[in-house]
């Protein structure tokens, strides 16, 4: 039961984190990121890629649940599609997190996943004709961020008792 209230508040948070979006060209900065690492750390990879995913569907269902209201499949084509579809990965890697982590995993961990979706956002923009490095500097300093962020929180969320749920 608290992992699936688990899943609806990471469905929230998602919500809720596209609305703080700064533009930086083609690919906003957004919380969006932090959100699915740390439900598929608090969730577990399974789950957390499932709110990820289910998430990912209302926006393609056309609900505007993505960074600055956006929503619709064409969003799935467009720069920023590559992030999209990284973003589930994320959480699957992230899943990987245990409570008895130190924060130096942790942060490799995190470091690895933000590290992914930049890989794998690049690459899209890359092969569309776009000048990736141009794109991701901008968002290599939130990347940095939102990972220590997540640390810190993962570790403040380890010393939690374990029946909160939520950390594994």
């Amino acid at each position: 039961m608290l992992r699936a209230l688990g899943a609806v508040a990471a469905l929230i948070a998602l919500i809720a984190a596209g609305r703080l979006a700064i533009a930086a060209g083609p690919v906003p900065i957004t919380l969006q990121s932090l959100v699915v690492v740390l439900a598929g750390a608090w969730l577990g990879g399974r789950i957390g890629t499932a709110a990820v995913v289910a998430w990912l569907g209302l926006a393609a269902a056309g609900l505007p649940v993505l960074a600055g209201g956006e929503a619709g499949l064409p969003d799935f084509t467009e720069p920023s599609a590559g992030f999209l579809l990284a973003l589930p990965l994320a959480a699957l890697l992230a899943g990987s997190w245990r409570r008895d982590w130190p924060r130096l995993p942790t942060l490799g961990l995190m470091l690895g996943c933000h590290a992914l979706l930049l890989a794998v956002g690049g690459l899209w923009i890359a092969l569309a004709g776009g000048k990736a490095l141009a794109v991701l500097t901008p968002l290599l300093p939130g990347a940095l961020l939102k990972s220590a962020l997540a640390t810190v929180l993962l570790g403040l969320s380890a010393r939690a008792p374990a029946r909160w749920g939520m950390a594994r």
